[in-house]
């Protein structure tokens, strides 16, 4: 095969590739579990299959206005929490939780403002190797 009909194959190999990478790395599980948390500045027990973790949030969530979330998931090696808004796209909201000498995950969340007046969110907690639940809740206005 000469050289001019090999670079066209050469251009879409590394579009084909990145097509098809995500199907082989992090392959979704399909959707999260949701969990129902009443209160969650007072606290909720949640279970990732096997693992009970206990989420909490240190203040009531206000967009634009940072808050603390903590985590204690006993044997996670890692931890983090993505927020969602329930039916609408808010970009990108991942954070990667620290852990810290007590044991404890922590991560300082800050919501963006919805200027539809929105407040329905959802965070996915994802430990270590996938094992994610979804916990939905309501922003203070």
């Amino acid at each position: 095969m000469n050289a001019k009909k090999l670079w066209p194959i050469l251009l879409l190999l590394p579009v084909l590739l990145a097509l098809a990478l995500p199907r082989f790395i992090g392959r979704d599980a399909g959707p999260a579990p949701v969990v129902q948390c009443a209160d969650p500045v007072g606290g909720c027990r949640v279970r990732f299959g096997d693992q009970v973790a206990q989420v909490r949030f240190l203040s009531n969530p206000v967009p634009l206005q940072p808050f603390e979330l903590t985590v204690q998931a006993s044997g996670a090696e890692r931890m983090a929490a993505n927020f969602a808004m329930q039916g609408m796209d808010m970009g990108p909201n991942r954070y990667v939780l620290e852990r810290s000498a007590d044991g404890l995950w922590h991560g300082k969340i800050i919501l963006p403002v919805c200027v539809s007046g929105t407040s329905s969110w959802i965070m996915t907690l994802e430990l270590d190797d996938g094992k994610r639940v979804q916990i939905p809740f309501v922003a203070k206005k």
